[in-house]
């Protein structure tokens, strides 16, 4: 009887074993000013909050640094035909280099804002942190626009754009129109996922280790206070996460006074020795991270041909009482690729609070010493009318020593787009399967005036 006890009860741990769920990849990212440092509120107004990885695209593989963009599900790097200035001193895609390239003869183009990228569609293999994804759709650009110095593209973790049964061919942030053949989904995450390549689930989510809000209300520089620090294997209450280290190799040290710089596994391009910004969790949620527990948000749901994005309502915003930009009914992005928050009529700012407009970052300058005076920005999200409180100095940074820079910037449209200033305050987790996103406030936050309330 029991040597039979046994048995089953080894059966059962090892049927256990086979249908766990795979540990969630938690990926090291990081960022650096132009100086080579890590980017702080007192490094220089670059694309500052902006986190970046390394993909491998093509057999053999072909090295790029990429942006995450949360905005859309849609990937890309520069092409061999990219010759315009904006393509310039970025890593180039070879299709004719590459065995697994496939041309579908098929262009599509992605606006982003200010910026705007023009693609053709090829079909290749992506390889990020060991997740190799087979014949994935992406972009080889032959123009690009406005975009800033420092990545070769970016990487869609947007929900998957369906290029079927569509009959133009722009993508605004989220929105979408075209393809009239068959291609698979887009996104990288849920590609993972759907082809088995060692993730659990298509959730994923991004967390920078800098708890500090950048500098004091007062102007000046604070401390920077990061996460504890976990180890390559680290068990939780309710999930598991495996940290993919990176390794740095001496072939792959080269520096650059970029705005990003790139992280990833086993790779240093563009990155000298510096310490994890932050991390990428995919297939799940690091819940070392985060403060009691994550809070979701459901995605707005959007009518006609718009292509579902990572928007949800906005209820309200504010600033110390509400602005002319707070109507109702609009929806907010999340989106990881934009350094600034934007708003509908920026200018209500500027004639509430004062400031000089600065048409080249689409910023407000005010004089530092004005910071401490500045209310939080605060937004009511969803209809699950969950508040986030925002104080001042997680979307201000310093310039010099006495000017400091108002991340608040002019939205193209109707629409809000909450960037870096936003997702690095959180730990931010999005959920296709689910529909929605998750908030939480990060472990070992230390300015209590961030907050997150029903």
């Amino acid at each position: 009887m029991r040597t039979t006890l046994f048995a089953l009860a080894t059966i059962a741990q090892l049927a256990l074993l086979v249908t766990a769920d795979p540990e969630p990849y938690k990926i090291p990212l990081y960022r650096r000013s132009s100086g080579g440092g890590i980017v702080t509120a007192s490094g220089k107004a670059l694309d500052n909050g902006v986190l970046a990885g390394t993909i491998q695209i093509g057999t053999p593989p072909q090295e790029f640094t990429v942006a995450f963009d949360t905005s859309s599900g849609y990937s890309w790097v520069r092409g061999s035909r990219c010759k315009s200035a904006n393509c310039l001193d970025r890593c180039t895609y070879y299709a004719r280099r590459s065995s697994t390239s496939q041309p579908t003869g098929k262009k599509f183009s992605v606006k982003y804002g200010s910026e705007c990228v023009d693609t053709e569609i090829y079909l290749d293999t992506v390889d990020f942190a060991g997740l190799k994804v087979q014949n994935m759709p992406f972009g080889g650009a032959y123009r690009m626009t406005g975009f800033a110095d420092g990545f070769d593209g970016y990487l869609g973790l947007g929900p998957s754009i369906n290029f079927n049964n569509r009959t133009s061919s722009k993508l605004t942030l989220g929105h979408f129109s075209k393809r009239d053949d068959t291609l698979s989904s887009s996104a990288f995450v849920a590609n993972a996922y759907q082809q088995d390549a060692g993730v659990g689930s298509s959730q994923f989510g991004m967390y920078t280790t800098d708890n500090g809000a950048g500098f004091s209300q007062d102007g000046t520089s604070t401390t920077d206070t990061s996460l504890p620090s976990t180890t390559d294997s680290t068990t939780t209450t309710n999930t598991t996460s495996t940290t993919v280290a990176a390794a740095a190799t001496s072939s792959t040290t080269a520096t650059t006074d970029s705005g990003v710089a790139s992280g990833g596994f086993g790779f240093t391009k563009r990155q000298t020795t510096q310490d994890v910004a932050g991390y990428l969790v995919i297939g799940g949620i690091d819940t070392t991270a985060i403060e009691g527990t994550m809070t979701y948000l459901s995605l707005a749901q959007q009518q006609g041909e718009q292509q579902q994005s990572w928007s949800v309502c906005l209820k309200h915003a504010k600033i110390g009482h509400p602005l002319p930009f707070a109507d109702s009914g609009l929806l907010a992005t999340i989106s990881t690729s934009s350094p600034l928050i934007l708003v509908p009529h920026a200018a209500a700012f500027q004639h509430t609070y004062g400031g000089k407009y600065d048409s080249a970052t689409n910023t407000f300058h005010i004089p530092c010493s004005e910071i401490r005076y500045l209310p939080p920005l605060s937004l009511t999200l969803g209809e699950e009318k969950i508040t986030v409180q925002l104080p001042a100095a997680y979307w201000t940074q310093k310039i010099d020593d006495k000017t400091c820079q108002v991340l608040l910037g002019q939205s193209p449209d109707h629409g809000w787009v909450l960037g870096a200033p936003f997702t690095n305050a959180l730990y931010t987790t999005f959920d296709a399967d689910n529909a929605r996103i998750g908030l939480a406030i990060k472990k070992g936050n230390t300015n209590k005036d961030l907050t997150l309330s029903e």
